[in-house]
């Protein structure tokens, strides 16, 4: 890079395929909230397992730990002779016995550029990572009341199933001949885990704002210039551009697709931001893609909802962006 460009860091508590854990020592302050077992399986029970549900930040933490799970018939590859330890835990949210739809999922998936156009893309459900079951094991997870925006504000009993059916191992194998060793990969559907628990949560008003992105221009001037930042074989100096909408303003809430080799970035986007206050507060981000190490920050800004919602559009600047045109809606409640 021609100039020395800040970093800007911030903690995707997702990462989809659903969620990415996040860790305990950010909720001392949480508040527990009190459930009943619905069903399980015989795994689920407190020597193997150590479950809770609390409050926070407007959010709802679940927490489920796993001991090393030891004695236990998980499936073996028969060809291969290999026990399978590794699955992954689905995390469905319900109300009334009906899965809970949202759009939720449609803001995350584009935090990593992904569409997901399945018969399950509005439901309320995360799949977690690859965990191997014969190793302890930390699941947190943190969900914003807003993700719940298509239930009505005030108290609910609810639902969240927890569980796998599918396991998967790798085989070492050598042929003959070869000097290279082989990695196959082997998998199992046997359903060792599964629990179903019930409980209530107060959901507070959820609004609703549309953000209107039209674009933004990057500096050039003496201490800045955007040439020289990607120097590749293939393509020209110029960075890779995208922004980034947060909400709450350090939390990444969806974000666009980049731009290749540019100064600027000239689409439009629309986003629907859900919030708890009708004049919350947002940050926006501005982006250089980098396929091969951490994307570099151009400059970030936040700033309250009424600042933005300005006719026909507002201009801001921040860091190397010379200016970046949004625009905010009207806030309306949605539950």
């Amino acid at each position: 890079m021609k100039n020395a460009i800040p970093v800007f860091l911030f903690i995707l508590l997702f990462a989809f395929s659903a969620c990415k854990t996040a860790t305990r020592e950010k909720y001392e302050t949480a508040v527990p909230i009190e459930y009943t077992v619905a069903s399980r399986s015989p795994l689920f029970n407190k020597n193997l397992t150590k479950f809770k549900l609390e409050t926070y930040h407007n959010s709802l933490i679940v927490l489920l730990n796993l001991v090393e799970m030891k004695n236990i018939a998980f499936p073996i590859a028969k060809e291969y002779g290999d026990t399978l330890f590794e699955t992954a835990f689905h995390f469905d949210f319900y109300k009334d016995g009906k899965i809970i739809h949202t759009d939720y999922k449609k803001n995350l998936m584009s935090l990593r550029w992904r569409t997901d156009s399945s018969a399950i893309a509005n439901n309320l459900s995360f799949i977690s990572d690859t965990i191997s079951m014969n190793s302890a094991n930390q699941l947190i997870y943190e969900i914003p009341f807003h993700a719940f925006h298509n239930l009505k504000q005030g108290k609910h009993l609810l639902e969240l199933r927890m569980w796998q059916d599918t396991f998967k191992g790798v085989s070492t194998l050598k042929k003959a001949g070869s000097n290279s060793p082989e990695t196959v990969s082997n998998y199992a559907v046997k359903s060792l885990f599964d629990a179903t628990v019930k409980f209530e949560v107060v959901l507070p008003p959820i609004y609703k704002s549309k953000v209107y992105g039209f674009g933004l221009q990057l500096r050039n001037d003496s201490t800045f210039s955007p040439a020289g930042m990607d120097n590749t074989l293939w393509n020209s100096s110029y960075p890779d551009i995208y922004w980034t909408l947060y909400y709450p303003a350090n939390k990444p809430y969806a974000q666009t697709h980049y731009q290749k080799s540019t100064d600027a970035y000239t689409d439009s986007d629309t986003f629907d931001l859900y919030h708890y206050y009708a004049n919350d507060s947002l940050g926006i981000g501005a982006f250089d893609h980098d396929d091969l190490s951490t994307d570099d920050g151009l400059g970030y800004w936040t700033g309250s909802m009424d600042h933005l919602r300005r006719e026909p559009k507002s201009r801001i600047k921040f860091g190397f962006v010379k200016w970046f045109d949004i625009k905010v809606g009207k806030a309306e409640i949605v539950n």
